[in-house]
């Protein structure tokens, strides 16, 4: 007799009421986990307990404030800045990023009137002498180590950049140069390990500062993922046993998932992506939808346009316009990212897809961040997310005032991504690091300012040598500025009693980490001869970002590769890491030799040569292969060390690139 077996007919009965029963125990998840969304009652601000200890605090010295994002920092800077304000005290407010300190101008000049407000960023100057001057930090340093009258504060904003690779000796030089006079507040969402960075600077200034940290959100989180079908479940224990392995997404559909988050009501909503190309493939999936809020975004759109009018021919115009979703990238021009800013802050669009960028502390939150991945590919591929960098996102999340809750949703792959979350939630960010790097630029200013031995007085007060500690580091820090200041004196930037000779001082106003080319570019009067166009395109070839250039009109840059090729090889015989520039004017031979293209410098040096020249943007950019963010960056990158070029005491190199800077800012570059 066979074995008795289950009709057939029953199976799809007991998947179909799996599937119910797994549907209603969803739904009893997200009551609670849904309740008490929207906007508070609006009343009367009072500060927080941690904004008032700080405020009285900074009145006496130096502050470090570790508060959550959109916690309220950003308010004791401007209630101690009006205070000195009216004191007819000065203050510098400086933030990592060009953009922030664009947008807190702003902010500030409707907060203290424009009179009392100056901006300096590189190739913006505006108002310098004012009472309140924002900036980039470096250009901070910049003016620490010209040893100007000492402001009385010193806001450093987004602190956690101390250990950033590429910017975070800044950040340190200014700490160590600021006088004691003025009183410092250091502001970060993600410093772990204050305790450390307040006995540095107190060994260092003569009083440790007080660290104030606000006792968690303003505004709490709640965590949720959406499955493959873009269902929202809750992010809690026992969920996982609810779900089967194909019941997680292999990708994320972002219109069903934008669908999802407006079906409960959790839009405006971030959604991170990790490459360009995925928030503007993203965006333009809706051009064809309509959102409300049109005849808002549009007059907006047109009000702000008016500075950039290049924006109207933007690929994702529509979608923004009509559908309230937009695309945010360092590939998009200022103009474009701005207008998604204001948008997103007012609460006109339902969703930006952005790259990280949009983290690294724009005040741009949203009721809800979503996160289809938690890995990010960087030069050594593809790795978890840290603790700092998901802090940092996840900070968007939830706006003060606006939201009673925010929300962080993920869209994992496997079972394992959910408890993952869980664990990088409540880890705490990676303990700050300090990223102290030696510059030519830097070993002529310590020497111009301290001397030989106060410069060594300098590297020892080092947060790097606080950190490491030990013999050996200090023995590695010296050596490298010795052998920096030796490679200087061959080139006749120092005297032997190391003082700066003629050429040491063009060095004190060439700012840039590749300005030792530029200096021997100008010492060897390569630049004679050359037109606007083409001093541009050298200067562009030595400083400009990497990215992937395709234009390759030629451009004579023999001797400036031959100097590039001199500088690195004595830098070689003489144990120095050689600057990086040599191989970045080698021809790619990919194909063959006859088929090989210039190197990236050769590269870029067309790009800036054509625009300088009076090229047509859109031109520029497509025979470039490039995208209009990073032609940008270029151009700007390019007019700022041309600026530093007009202040040396050369009238003719002063005349060609004050020619050349006229030409290169002009729409849609600025």
């Amino acid at each position: 007799m066979p074995p008795k077996t289950r009709p057939r007919s029953n199976e799809p009965r007991d998947r179909s009421f799996s599937v119910r029963n797994q549907a209603a125990r969803r739904q009893e998840l997200l009551d609670p986990f849904l309740e008490g969304i929207g906007e508070p009652e609006e009343t009367a601000f009072r500060p927080s307990p941690f904004q008032e200890e700080a405020l009285e605090a900074i009145l006496e010295g130096d502050v470090i404030v570790v508060a959550p994002t959109g916690s309220g920092k950003t308010w004791i800077a401007e209630q101690v800045i009006r205070h000195y304000l009216a004191s007819g005290l000065s203050s510098w407010y400086t933030t990592p990023l060009k953009a922030l300190s664009n947008q807190k101008f702003e902010q500030f000049k409707a907060l203290y009137g424009s009179e009392q407000v100056g901006l300096l960023t590189g190739e913006r100057r505006e108002n310098g002498n004012a009472r309140l001057v924002v900036a980039t930090t470096e250009v901070l340093r910049n003016a620490l180590y010209e040893g100007p009258k000492a402001p009385a504060l010193v806001v450093l904003d987004e602190a956690h950049y101390l250990g950033d690779k590429d910017r975070g000796t800044t950040w340190e030089e200014v700490i160590i140069l600021a006088s004691t006079e003025s009183h410092m507040l250091l502001l970060s969402a993600t410093v772990s390990n204050a305790e450390e960075l307040a006995d540095w600077m107190g060994g260092l200034r003569g009083k440790r500062p007080r660290i104030v940290a606000a006792e968690g959100r303003s505004v709490p989180l709640r965590y949720g993922f959406l499955d493959r079908r873009s269902n929202l479940w809750p992010l809690r224990p026992g969920v996982a046993s609810l779900l089967r392995p194909r019941d997680l997404a292999l990708s994320l559909d972002p219109v069903r998932a934008l669908d999802a988050l407006g079906e409960h009501d959790l839009l405006p909503a971030i959604v991170f992506l990790p490459r360009r190309r995925d928030c503007d493939m993203a965006a333009s999936m809706f051009g064809s939808q309509r959102w409300e809020g049109k005849e808002e975004r549009l007059r907006l759109f047109r009000e702000l346009s008016a500075d950039h009018p290049h924006v109207w021919e933007h690929p994702l115009v529509n979608a923004l316009l009509e559908a309230g979703v937009a695309s945010h990238h360092a590939g998009h021009l200022t103009g474009w990212k701005i207008i998604v800013e204001r948008m997103l802050a007012a609460g006109l669009i339902r969703a930006a897809f952005a790259t990280t960028t949009l983290a690294a502390g724009l005040d741009v939150p949203a009721r809800t961040v979503l996160l289809p991945s938690l890995n990010v590919r960087d030069k050594k591929g593809v790795r978890p997310l840290s603790a700092l960098e998901f802090h940092q996102m996840t900070g968007r999340a939830g706006r003060r005032g606006k939201d009673k809750v925010g929300f962080v949703i993920i869209s994992p792959e496997h079972h394992k991504d959910l408890r993952l979350v869980q664990a990088v939630a409540e880890a705490e960010p990676e303990a700050l690091r300090s990223a102290f790097s030696l510059s030519y630029y830097q070993v002529l200013n310590l020497l111009h300012r301290f001397g030989p031995e106060g410069a060594l007085d300098f590297l020892d007060s080092s947060f790097y040598l606080f950190q490491r500690g030990g013999k050996r580091a200090r023995k590695g820090l010296r050596q490298g500025f010795h052998l920096r200041v030796a490679l200087l004196q061959r080139l006749g930037y120092l005297r032997e009693d190391q003082t700066l000779t003629e050429a040491g001082g063009w060095g004190l106003l060439l700012r840039h980490e590749k300005s030792l080319v530029i200096m021997e570019m100008v010492k060897r009067h390569l630049w004679e001869g050359l037109s606007p166009p083409e001093l541009a395109a050298w200067i562009g070839a030595v400083i400009g970002s990497r990215a992937p250039w395709k234009l390759s009109t030629p451009v004579a840059l023999s001797p400036l590769q031959d100097l590039v090729d001199d500088v690195e090889q004595l830098e070689e015989d003489m144990g120095i890491e050689p600057l990086g520039l040599g191989d970045q004017f080698i021809t790619d031979y990919r194909g063959g030799f006859r088929r090989g293209r210039p190197g990236e410098a050769w590269r870029r040096a067309a790009v800036v040569a054509q625009w300088t020249a009076g090229g047509a943007w859109n031109g520029v950019v497509e025979r470039a292969d490039t995208e209009e963010g990073d032609l940008q960056r270029l151009v700007l990158q390019s007019a700022e060390a041309l600026r530093e070029l007009e202040e040396l005491p050369m009238p003719e190199l002063a005349a060609a690139a004050h020619a050349a800077r006229q030409i290169m800012l002009r729409d849609p570059v600025l």
